[in-house]
């Protein structure tokens, strides 16, 4: 075999996009939290040692481990902990 079969390069270019396409989402979802003046980390534990409320929910969400719709709901509790708990 001299070249890798076209089937597969054609499947890694429509992975490729599909990425690109998740990664263009992702940046849309953290922006949008991001408005709300919540910091993203808080939401997929990359914050660091905190005593406020933090979940990994969105980074199960970005590496598709499944259970989106009660990631969602913890999200939305962090999510909504953060905004209604804004240091002035």
């Amino acid at each position: 075999m001299n070249k890798m079969p076209y089937k597969i390069k054609e499947k890694l270019r429509q992975l490729s996009k599909a990425y690109e396409k998740a990664g263009q989402l992702e940046l849309q979802v953290s922006n949008m939290i991001e408005e709300y003046g919540v910091n993203c980390e808080y939401l997929n534990a990359n914050i660091g040692y905190t005593t406020k409320p933090t979940t990994e929910a969105l980074a199960y969400i970005i590496n598709s481990e499944g259970g989106t719709e009660s990631s969602i709901e913890e999200i939305e509790e962090v999510f909504l902990w953060h905004v209604n708990n804004k240091e002035e």
